[in-house]
This record gives structure tokens, sequence and C-alpha cells, in this order.
């Protein structure tokens, strides 16, 4: 044993590692302080703190099962009793509650010319966490450039003096200028000669208030100007000292002109349009209701749908809304009749639906609720319950005659018209059919009327017979008749036969006419509810959300200006002419008269040709005002229609000129399939479109049967309009 052990355990005690003094065969002879605490704390031998056990024997039992760490330290150890070499190895040592690390150090001692080892076990936890931060604080500053190098928005930072320190390849996209020539200049090249704020401002606001968002206009290497939206925050030091500004900058000139066309446009529907958060919260609302209601867009924006004056008027409307609201969130597209509260507290009818709207990825971001007035198809649907009524109870008591038929061809009901024709029968109800028409009419007519009597009974083929001229059996009178059978549902559930004789055709005739007006009133308010919807559909899933607003509105402006037009036309034709005027009046007047020309024959064009060919029209000159011939001074439209092959087929072309170099586009949206497929689908025709360098030129060609609107069918919408 080591005779020095007292005077050398007050040193070791007063040592803040962990220390343990192995004799030379590897035995614990004596531990210090922290050893004995590390000891008690984490499990270990509480009472000799493993004084007197063999160290290196541990270590060889734990290497023997695999432990690859007990092994180099024991190897270690030998390594320093035979050479007096320094051992040191570091390791981890976890607990349940934290993660730690410790460094072994084996070191000779002599003492009383006998050798010993040292070991020392330091806690290096803290150097070790703050090797693994650096690593990571390395990893992630490579990340960062990674993600800010490959962002799809412009990426601007500069320091407190406005000089660019970052620019990543958005902003070379965005503004023309390269990285290289960038870095080291003024933030205030961007500016406008005339913008009033200096760089120094914007740093100051920053600053203070951390992180900000706003809209500037900058201008393009190339002069141009564009709306950005920015987003800034301030650049700290490791110190937390402001050394400069991060910036995102997105262009959002088109969606902020696309928000004021599309309020422009909502305003002016004469139909109820508005946007809720799939919660049922309304944020965005057209004027045509806010004007019925009496009300500003303050006093319902902001609220739950359910809520609004519109429909507070009644608890259980309020209830349908919102159970309206939650299945629209799932998916539903929903539809039906309601009455709205309008102003004065009076109740309006309307055809309402709410529908949901889906991102690219098919998540719903909002619900699109729509209505239009049907006060009048309402009170007209009522006049024709009360005529229908009127009708039965003219048929039960009119001269014409009307009798039925049962299943066991027996007469069930004979009306008061018909009694004179079965005067001569007797007893009448429930007598056998073909008994009755033998009293009355000779073999083989009796014969033939039951035969076909008997064949719509079976079949439910209805027969007619606009003139029949017989000889009654038992009066012995000529007599002539325009009747008609049909098989019917009796009230027993069983069938029967009705037979109306006399002329009851014009009734019917003015009835079904009837009945064909309800339809078209009811097919015209709701179409362009329809179309508005499928059009919000298609532009979605072709659209990322930043470009929906926009496209969606350029398109919905461009089917209100042929809608306009079929109106007007009494839901008829639209001439060539005026769908092209419609369709090129958001240009402007300037540029209509001087960069257009128009030239064709008069030809009327059928609904669904003018809707077809004024989306692809709006598509085209869109184009051209933005890119093509329409987007400088001299550019010019050249369009003209014509019918070849003896009137058999209808071509319209558009061609440009004077405008700057035209190429291939690389994508194809949803705009060019409205110009290659959409107009051509319409018409059953084919498209040809070319992107010449001296300017787009397009050409429609139809057979007229597909385009035009007939004479006949002219004459049959005028009549209908009159009836």
């Amino acid at each position: 044993m080591l005779s020095d052990a007292p005077a050398l355990q007050p040193l070791i005690d007063a040592m803040r590692d962990g220390i343990a003094v192995l004799s030379q065969d590897g035995t614990i002879i004596c531990v210090n302080t922290t050893w004995r605490q590390f000891a008690i704390e984490n499990g270990g031998d509480p009472e000799r703190h493993y004084v007197g056990t063999n160290y290196l024997g541990i270590c060889r039992k734990s290497a023997e099962q695999g432990d690859r760490l007990a092994g180099q330290v024991e190897a270690g150890i030998t390594e320093t009793l035979a050479s007096g070499a320094d051992f040191r190895i570091q390791y981890p040592c976890h607990s349940d509650t934290q993660q730690r690390w410790f460094e072994l150090v084996t070191t000779p001692l002599v003492l009383e010319r006998e050798r010993y080892i040292l070991i020392t076990h330091r806690n290096v936890t803290t150097l070790e966490r703050a090797r693994l931060d650096l690593n990571d604080a390395e990893q992630n500053t490579r990340n960062l450039s990674a993600i800010v190098a490959t962002m799809p928005d412009a990426v601007i930072a500069f320091d407190l003096q406005g000089r660019i320190t970052s620019w990543n390849a958005a902003a070379e996209k965005l503004y023309g200028y390269q990285r290289g020539g960038m870095l080291g200049q003024s933030i205030e090249m961007l500016y406008p000669s005339d913008w009033p704020q200096a760089a120094s401002d914007y740093i100051a606001e920053i600053v203070k208030s951390e992180i900000s968002h706003f809209d500037v206009v900058r201008q393009t290497r190339s002069g141009e100007l564009r709306t950005i939206a920015v987003t800034a925050a301030p650049i700290l030091s490791a110190t937390g000292d402001v050394i400069g500004v991060s910036t995102v900058h997105r262009d959002v000139t088109e969606e902020r002109l696309a928000e004021q066309r599309l309020r422009s446009v909502l305003d002016n529907l004469f139909s109820f349009v508005g946007v809720l958060e799939p919660d049922g919260t309304l944020v965005e609302a057209n004027r045509a209701p806010l004007e019925a209601a009496g009300i500003e867009a303050n006093d319902v924006l902001g609220k739950k749908f359910w809520d609004c004056y519109w429909w507070n008027y009644a608890p259980e409307t309020q209830n349908r809304l919102r159970q309206s609201c939650a299945r629209a969130r799932a998916g539903e597209v929903l539809r039906y009749d309601i009455q709205v509260q309008v102003a004065g507290g009076q109740l309006l009818w309307i055809d309402f639906q709410l529908a949901p709207l889906f991102d690219s990825d098919g998540e719903v971001i909002n619900l699109i609720p729509s209505g239009i007035d049907i006060s009048d198809r309402k009170a007209m649907i009522a006049a024709l319950e009360t005529s229908h009524d009127t009708f039965k109870n003219l048929v039960a008591g009119s001269p014409f005659g009307i009798y039925t038929v049962d299943a066991d061809f027996r007469l069930a009901h004979v009306s008061s018209g018909a009694q004179k024709v079965f005067e001569n029968v007797r007893p009448l109800i429930g007598r056998d059919f073909g008994e009755a028409l033998r009293i009355i009419w000779p073999e083989p007519f009796a014969r033939e009327v039951v035969d076909l009597f008997r064949h719509t009974l079976a079949t439910g083929e209805s027969y007619h017979s606009p003139s029949t001229i017989e000889r009654r059996h038992d009066l012995e009178e000529v007599e002539s008749y325009d009747w008609k059978i049909d098989r019917i549902t009796m009230p027993d559930g069983r069938y029967g036969v009705v037979c109306n004789f006399y002329d009851l055709s014009e009734r019917q005739r003015y009835d079904e006419h009837i009945r064909y007006l309800m339809r078209e009133v009811n097919h015209r308010s709701k179409n362009l509810l329809t179309v508005v919807l499928s059009m919000a559909r298609q532009t979605a899933r072709s659209s990322p959300p930043e470009d929906f607003i926009d496209r969606f509105s350029k398109r919905l402006y461009s089917l209100s200006g042929s809608q306009d037009l079929i109106v007007q036309g009494n839901w008829g034709g639209v001439g060539v002419r005026d769908l092209v005027k419609s369709q090129l009046r958001h240009l402007g007047e300037g540029l209509q008269a001087n960069g257009i020309r128009l030239n064709g024959p008069d030809v009327t064009l059928t609904p669904t040709a003018a809707q077809g060919i004024g989306m692809a029209l709006h598509e085209l000159s869109t184009n051209a005002m933005k890119y093509g011939s329409l987007s400088v001074t001299g550019g010019t439209v050249f369009i003209d229609w014509s019918t070849t092959g003896n009137g058999k087929s209808f071509t319209i072309r558009w061609k440009e000129a004077g405008g700057p170099p035209v190429s291939t586009p690389e994508h194809s949206g949803f705009g060019r399939t409205v110009i290659e497929r959409m107009a051509a689908l319409s018409v059953g025709g084919a498209v040809e479109l070319d992107y010449a360098p001296e300017g787009v030129q397009w050409q429609l060609t139809a057979p007229m049967e597909e385009v035009a609107l007939t004479a006949a069918a002219a004459e049959l919408i005028k009549a209908r309009g009159e009836g």
C-alpha cells in the first residue's frame, strides 16, 4: 500500500476533477471527493467508492462484453504503466436527464520509488456542447445561404448606410442587375427618381419596429416601374447590435392591379358575390348586397356570415347558413332558394349558392357565397300553381271530354263533357270498357279501339287520332272526334288509361309554353352563377394562389361583356362586330381607335359561339396589350372575319403588327387553352396559332351551322320572346 496516501489525499481532494490512484497491477488504492460524489450520485459503489477494485479488470471484463471504449482505456493504462507516456480519451457519459462528456487522462506517478497511475476524469460537457453548437451554427449558415440563393423571391440585404451586402438570383431576375455589380451599391439605385423617402428613413423605421411589411414602387434596370411587397427585418451581430437590414422583395404589380379590377367587376355585378374564410368569416362582399340592405362594408366584414344583417331575421335561417358553411368547408357545393333581408326589414328570395375554393393542393382556402334575385321567378311559380289549380277545375267541368279506364279495364271516371258520349251506357262507372264501346260503336271500329286501349295499358305507348269519323251504333249518327289516349298511374297505384277527346291540343300547347318559359327564366337566372363558378374552379386549378385573382377577374370581365350582348339580344344572337368591340373595351378608347382595324360582313353568332370566341378575343387582346403589338406605340391588330365555301364555313382572324419581336412562350397556361382549345370546342372548329416574329397570328375556322344563328332559330327565339 501507498504509505504517503494520507498526505496525498488532501491534494487530490482539492482537485475538482474525479481522481483515482492505481497501483501497478491496476488496483484502485485511493480516490478523491469528486470521484466519491460522482459514484454516489450515479448509482456506483456508495461504501468503498471502488477502492480496492481492480480498474484494469473492470475494463477488461467490459471489453470482453463488447465495450470498445473499455478496451481502449485498458490498453491506454497498460501503455502508461509500461512506457510512462500519458494517455487521454474523450467519452460520453449521459444520464437519463442530461447529456455529459468526460475526458479520461492517465499520468504516471512515482512515489517512494514506486510507480503508480494517476487517473483523471474531467467533465468536458461545456466544451463539447460549444463545439457541437459551433458545428450546428456553421451548418445552419450553409443551409441559410443555400435557401437564400434558391428562394423564388428577391432577397436583398444592406448595411446601415444603405450599401447592398447581399443580392440573390431572384433579385437579379426581378431587377435586371447582376450580383457582382450591385454589391456595395446604394439600395436607392432601385428608387424611382421622384420617390419621396430615402433609404435612411426606411432603415430607421425597420430598426425601430424590428420587422415590417409594406408596398413600394421600384424601378428595374430597363426603367420599368413595379409594385413591390417588402418584408424587412434588422440584422443583429453576435452581441445583439443592429448592423444592417435584410429584405424580401416580391413583385405584386399584377396582383394589385387585379385586386382593383376584381373590385370593379364585382361591384358592377347585379348579383351577390362574397368571399368567406373557411370558418365562415366574411372578408369580401360586392356592392350589390350592401346597397340592397342599406348598409356599409364595415357593418359586416369580419363577422361570421350567418350573423350578418342579411340573415339575422330568423335563428333557423342563421343555423342553416352555419351548417352550409360547414358542409362547403368539407368540399360540398350547396345550392338552394332562401330569403335574404334587405333594407327596411323586407325579405327577398334569392337563388343562393355556396361553393368551396381550392388551392393547387386541393385544400379549401375560401368559401364563395353568391346569389341572384329570383323574386320574379317565385311570383311566376305561384301564378303557375294557381293557373294549374284553375285549369284542373276547368277540366273537371269543361265541355271537352275526359275519361279514364282502370287496370281491370273498367270505366273509372267520366267528366261532365264526356257524359253525352256515354249517355246510352248505363250503368256507367265500373262498366267494362269493351262492353261500353260496343254499345256506342259498331264493329270492327269498337274492337280496334279496345285493342288500342289495351296496347297503351300494357306498353305505355300513347296513341293520337287527330280525326276520327264514324257512325254511332246506338244513335245512327256520324260523329267526328280528335282523341288521344295515354297510360297513367291511377290512385290505387296501378296503371290505367286516360282518353282526351275533342280538341285539347291548343290548351296543352299553351300549358307547355308556360312551362317552357318558366324553365327558361330559371335557367337564365342560374346561368351566370354557374359559369362564374366553373371559371373560378378552372382558374384555381391551373394557377398558383397569388395569380388567381388577376386571372379570374380578367376572365370574369370578358364573360360579362359577352353576357351583356346576349342579354341585350333577348338571349338570341350576337353580331360579330359588337362582340369584338365589347371584348376590346378594356383597352381604352384611344387604343381601340388607333390600334384596332376591323373588317367583316354582318354575321350573327349563337350565344355559345359568342361566349367561346369572346373569351378567346379577350385573352388575345390581354396578351397583345402586355407583350404584343398593343404594348408599344404604333402597334396594330387586324381583326377580320368572313364566310367561305358558299357560306358553309366561317373564319375569324387576329393578326398583330408593329409590336416587339415575338417568340413562342415556354409555358402553356389556361389562357392559351382558351385561345387554342376552348374557342374551337365551342363551335366545333379548328384553331391555327402562329407566334411569328413580326406578331401573333390566330385563326379560327368552323362550320357555319355551328357558329351563325340561322334565320329559323332567330325567328323561334323571337317568337318565344313574344310569347
